[in-house]
């Protein structure tokens, strides 16, 4: 209020022309003060006699009070120090110890209350671990994309575990020359407990290739375990191998080779032994327990995969033959060999330089077991006795002889024709 007086007392002095510069500086300085709120900080201590400062007359104008109207009260400037004083005194404090939290019960006891039904974590992170949504990493199967969690697949794949940048990547290829979309699935499936592993012999193959390459040793185990069962033989092992040449797993294939055992007979028979690779007829000639009355068998297995394509094959003949044990063939079909052949297929075999030698050399073999000392002195004369076959007799054979592998043994090479073709009807009844 006191603020506006002074700027209209101001104002009128500034119309009627009436006013000086003193005047101006007065009325400004005391503005200022009461704007600041320095006015009675300024004046404090002293009063106005006769009237209060901010007091003014409604009448004509309100003089400015000079120094000499102030005296100083002393009672007034102590009330306003200790006002001050009043102000900067710190109330009684509360008591600090005190808290709206129950205190702690001494004797520890817990609160009898029911627990809300939770839902166990591990079905918690198996529904997490299914969703695909949840997956950040992907694996490539051919032209099928799963979604995965790297970190299943590293607690059981030695694969995945050394897998550069598989972190980073977020992805991976896998071969399907050796891992198949429905195996990689059911092997996924197995990681997550949600499947348990196949038995069918058909599937245990794609398992196997998929187990091997990735490199997960509790499923190779599993396979392996399941092929060495006794009742994996015969025709059986020979589809199994079947089914693993379209996967790079030439361990596996030699192992299904060496159960054909008593099916051989009957595979020579069929169209599968000549349409066999090189290497396959090799690995089988070579196995110990093929099941045959004679070495005239193999040999004669020999010359049907031979005469089966002879121009295409004939470079194959050395191969092939080497790996008939040629100490096992009888004394007579020895002599056989190195007489005149009628057929081309035989004529060419017989005067091959190294069958030639090994023809010499099995006779060789059989005149020294008479002179004992004589052999002493041939050099490069192999003086270990031959690893046997697997020998079986059967009764519906015309040149079958007991016991197997007899020395006495002889027949042709239509005569082996003619029983590989009864057994186009039925399977032989062997006796071992």
């Amino acid at each position: 209020m006191a603020e506006m007086k002074q700027a209209k007392k101001l104002g009128q002095a500034w119309k009627g022309g009436k006013i000086n510069q003193a005047e101006i500086d007065a009325l400004a300085a005391d503005l200022a003060a009461a704007i600041s709120s320095s006015y009675m900080t300024a004046r404090s201590g002293e009063i106005v006699s006769g009237k209060r400062i901010l007091e003014s007359s409604s009448e004509d104008k309100q003089l400015l009070l000079s120094k000499k109207d102030v005296i100083p009260n002393p009672s007034f400037k102590t009330d306003i120090k200790s006002s001050e004083k009043y102000e900067t005194v710190e109330p009684e404090p509360l008591n600090s110890a005190f808290s709206m939290m129950p205190t702690t019960s001494p004797s520890g006891e817990v609160l009898n209350c029911r627990q809300p039904a939770k839902v166990p974590m591990d079905a918690k992170l198996l529904r997490l671990l299914i969703d695909p949504t949840c997956c950040s990493f992907t694996v490539y199967v051919g032209s099928y994309k799963f979604r995965c969690h790297l970190q299943v697949l590293q607690a059981h794949s030695r694969f995945f575990q050394d897998l550069p940048d598989a972190a980073v990547t977020l992805t991976a290829h896998l071969p399907s020359d050796m891992v198949t979309p429905t195996a990689f699935h059911v092997i996924y499936n197995w990681m997550l407990d949600l499947e348990r592993c196949p038995q069918a012999d058909c599937f245990l193959v794609e398992l196997y290739s998929a187990a091997f390459y990735m490199k997960i040793d509790e499923l190779v185990e599993y396979a392996f375990a399941c092929f060495n069962e006794s009742t994996v033989c015969g025709s059986l092992a020979f589809e199994l191998f079947r089914k693993a040449q379209r996967f790079a797993i030439h361990t596996f294939q030699q192992l299904m080779l060496s159960r054909i055992e008593l099916f051989f007979l009957p595979l020579v028979a069929s169209k599968d032994f000549v349409e066999l690779d090189i290497n396959w007829v090799q690995d089988l000639l070579s196995v110990q327990s093929l099941g045959v009355n004679s070495e005239i068998e193999i040999f004669m297995s020999a010359v049907r995969w031979l005469s089966h394509d002879w121009r295409a094959r004939k470079v194959h003949m050395e191969r092939i033959l080497g790996c008939v044990r040629f100490r096992l063939l009888p004394p007579l079909f020895l002599r056989f060999l190195q007489g005149e052949q009628q057929t081309r297929v035989m004529n060419s075999i017989c005067q091959s330089p190294k069958v030639r030698e090994r023809v010499s050399k099995a006779f060789v073999r059989y005149t020294s077991s008479e002179l004992c000392d004589v052999s002493k002195d041939i050099v490069g004369l192999d003086r270990r006795p031959p690893v046997q076959r697997k020998w079986i007799f059967d009764s519906r054979c015309s040149y079958h002889r007991q016991p197997g592998g007899n020395q006495g043994q002889f027949f042709t090479y239509q005569q082996f024709l003619n029983y590989l073709e009864s057994l186009h009807q039925s399977l032989p009844k062997h006796g071992s």
